[in-house]
């Protein structure tokens, strides 16, 4: 076997390039066809799992009644999906469920787990809820990026703010690629939990955002729930012919503890979205980009030239207590979670890049949310 070592998209040899294209036997064979289950089918798994995206939507796309398709997610991470059951005030063990979930419908036996849930989901922030997914009554609201200093930060690249208008204040903000983000909850979440024994890293993010450009909202004073898919616009510049984005969005406590919900991340060049997949809000804005993440619709970046990503976000299920904030950051690289292709790493130049907040062309984040903030 002889090894390839490739420097540029452009070198990639036509048999791996034919494994990258959307049509290819490696893809299909990856897609998800959630849409063909016919049986009754109960998922279980963790919003910091490596696959909480793909247990949510696989929730959402099987075409059975609630019942008998049941979800149940829990905070942890792919080691960890069961923790908390069993526990006073959550669901039965997973094996006390599992028994009755064959004993229904292999059996026939009427014991009622038929009417559990159907999704029984820790609410981030608070505790376990049954009922639906994403709640009813939330309305996807843009929270716009400000340059404006909130005040809650510490040490970090930039300290900005949320807000439900159009911010006055312009700005170009550079953040630069760095190593901050090894102590993340990212990091917990890309070795499946292993990381999570360190709970300043996995709960609490301030040692992550040191590398960030934060943008945090005003003091809710009341509960205020978020629950569906998150995105995230963003106004960017490049240096160079490529970037690397990640964005995590926050519940940001009255002591400054920032924790992660949800994150995201996307090379700048492979921005194209499939609208025919894609899903968006009624205020017009996506709330699940659909990337085509092939080299065919690749886009690199003109230098100096602004471009416009949106990046989704995993779905949250949360509630911010009074007192607490929602928060983005904003990074320029994720390791040990996101490290791009050598060929497209190659491009960025490990660069800084920049987020230009302009009133004429803003960036924000869409949020699900009970209540406006």
């Amino acid at each position: 076997m002889q090894a390839i070592f490739v420097f540029s998209a452009d070198q990639i040899p036509p048999n791996l390039a034919e494994h990258l294209t959307p049509a290819s036997d490696l893809r299909t064979g990856l897609e998800r066809s959630a849409d063909q289950i016919q049986v009754p089918t109960f998922i279980v798994g963790g919003y910091q799992d490596l696959f909480a995206q793909s247990q949510m939507k696989t929730y959402e796309q099987i075409p059975l009644p609630p019942g008998q398709k049941q979800i149940l997610m829990n905070d942890g991470f792919h080691a960890t999906v069961g923790s908390g059951a069993g526990r006073p005030g959550g669901p039965p063990r997973l094996d006390v469920l599992q028994r009755a979930w064959f004993d229904k419908w292999l059996k026939g036996i009427d014991n009622g787990i038929d009417q559990f849930g159907p999704a029984t989901l820790f609410q981030q922030g608070g505790g376990w809820t049954t009922g639906d997914y994403p709640l009813p009554g939330m309305t996807h609201t843009r929270q716009y990026l400000s340059p404006v200093p909130s005040g809650t930060t510490g040490v970090v690249t930039h300290d900005g703010s949320l807000s439900s208008d159009i911010p006055a204040d312009a700005a170009d903000l550079t953040v630069a690629p760095g190593l901050s983000t090894l102590c993340s909850r990212d990091a917990a979440q890309a070795t499946a939990g292993v990381l999570s024994i360190i709970d300043g890293c996995a709960k609490d993010s301030r040692i992550a955002e040191v590398a960030a450009l934060t943008f945090t909202g005003k003091a809710v004073d009341s509960p205020t729930v978020i629950s569906g898919p998150v995105a995230v616009h963003l106004n960017t510049v490049h240096d160079v012919t490529d970037g690397y984005w990640s964005v995590t969005l926050n519940d940001v406590a009255p002591d400054g503890n920032s924790k992660v919900l949800s994150s995201g991340q996307l090379m700048a060049s492979l921005r194209a979205v499939d609208d025919s997949r894609s899903r968006k809000s009624a205020n017009g804005d996506y709330t699940e980009p659909y990337q085509f993440l092939d080299l065919e619709t690749r886009q690199r970046t003109v230098p100096g030239q602004a471009t416009t990503l949106d990046i989704g976000l995993t779905g949250v299920h949360a509630v911010l207590q009074p007192g607490h904030r929602v928060r983005v950051d904003v990074y320029a690289s994720n390791l040990p979670r996101g490290f791009p292709l050598p060929a497209l790493l190659i491009e960025t130049q490990l660069r800084p890049q920049h987020l230009v907040l302009d009133p004429k062309a803003p960036s924000w984040v869409n949020v699900p949310l009970s209540r406006p903030i």
